[in-house]
């Protein structure tokens, strides 16, 4: 891995080359430095080690508020007791017994009466964004249905007013710096300070509009989810809703679009899908595994950790490639191959897992089902019409930047 004449190989996710070598990189480092140590990161990328390590209660997901409040306080830029205590009871970055707690009434918000509601409005938008498409010859898959979708379903199922989506839409680049802190410079820190304030405030207002009589989908579900704790949903209602956007923003978003370039790419994969719309499922289950929209996730250590025959020490952070994990050829059978009927794609780690699997993942399944279907049904082909380039703004992120294809 550190070999001077092959540093394209080389484990290092903010260089340009990253994303072009990325599975090549992972099959390196599976290979030959299964836990990779850069300073006081480790990073893991088998399988069988991040799987252990999501469930191992030597690592924690506490480290995001402790590193941004040290880096507040660092650089003297002011964070207010209430942001900060709206930043540590994101239910992301909880553990045990809290994390335990908080989980279940976030639970509520997709149990089976709210997702089948949450199914029909997200069929409803997508069904209206491809009529406007209707007469078109060429679509940019991410700009004009990834992207959108989700702030639309956002909207429709809070209630939110023009206003307020203004705000979120104006906000949405910033708060995202709660998944991938790690080099947020001062002028970060302001933005996402100032993000925080202004949603919080959206949200605290949304709360109120609904405790008045003008409750939204989304509320009635938390509140049946609080039961009779009218104190602590107060209390958590901000956390929630920013807990929903960034959870299930630009990881529907990267989904949509790495389904749908698999599928343009593959005129044969398209004709499967159309004379057996009941295997859009199946393609979707074997994105997240083959393509991975999120690539890694972030863990601290908490008690010692023996791995490999090293130490992983307290606050050490860890990194967990679950892309890596996802192609690892002792698990998956050609992993670098997508196949539709692959028997056991649905044991990826796409979405995390053990206490920490991801809440909405039938809902992000469901979009990503749903526009494959209304594309090839309302299309007769779908062509690659232009060069595909992946995203750098993230490095936890697998997700393009555009995805131009010619219809018709």
């Amino acid at each position: 891995m550190n070999n001077a004449n092959d540093r394209t190989l080389r484990f290092n996710p903010a260089s340009p080359s990253f994303n072009h070598h990325i599975y090549q990189i992972y099959q390196r480092m599976r290979q030959q430095q299964p836990l990779l140590r850069i300073g006081r990161t480790w990073v893991l990328t088998r399988y069988q080690d991040v799987s252990t390590a999501l469930r191992a209660p030597q690592l924690s997901c506490t480290g995001i508020p402790r590193h941004l409040t040290a880096e507040f306080e660092r650089l003297q830029c002011g964070l207010e007791p209430a942001l900060a205590e709206l930043v540590q009871n994101i239910a992301l970055f909880q553990d045990n017994v809290t994390h335990r707690a908080h989980r279940k009434p976030l639970m509520a918000l997709f149990g089976r009466e709210p997702l089948a509601q949450l199914k029909q409005l997200a069929a409803g938008e997508i069904k209206r964004m491809i009529a406007d498409l209707a007469t078109t010859e060429r679509l940019d898959v991410i700009a004009q249905l990834a992207r959108p979708l989700w702030p639309r379903l956002f909207a429709r199922w809070l209630n939110l007013s023009p206003q307020q989506c203004q705000v979120i839409e104006q906000e949405k680049e910033s708060i995202r710096l709660l998944l991938d802190p790690s080099a947020i410079d001062r002028a970060g820190l302001e933005q996402l300070a100032l993000a925080l304030r202004r949603l919080n405030e959206v949200f605290s207002q949304l709360y109120q509009s609904c405790v008045n009589g003008h409750p939204s989908p989304f509320f009635s579900a938390l509140a049946q989810g609080y039961g009779a704790d009218s104190a602590l949903l107060q209390r958590y209602f901000s956390t929630d809703c920013i807990t929903i956007l960034i959870g299930g923003s630009e990881t529907t978003e990267a989904l949509i679009g790495n389904l749908m370039q698999i599928v343009a790419q593959d005129e044969r994969l398209q004709q499967l899908l159309r004379q057996h719309p009941q295997w859009i499922a199946q393609a979707v289950q074997e994105t997240l595994r083959y393509e991975s929209p999120l690539q890694m996730a972030r863990r601290t250590v908490c008690q010692p950790w023996e791995l490999h025959g090293r130490t992983l020490r307290e606050q050490d952070a860890v990194l967990l490639c679950l892309g890596a994990a996802n192609r690892d050829e002792t698990q998956f059978h050609a992993a670098h191959q997508f196949n539709l009927h692959r028997d056991n794609s649905q044991r990826h780690l796409g979405f995390g897992g053990s206490a920490h699997l991801c809440a909405g993942q039938l809902l992000a399944k469901f979009q990503a089902e749903n526009v494959c279907a209304a594309l090839l049904r309302h299309f007769p082909r779908l062509k690659p019409s232009g060069t595909v380039e992946w995203q750098t703004d993230s490095l936890i992120l697998r997700s393009l930047k555009s995805l131009p294809l010619a219809l018709g």
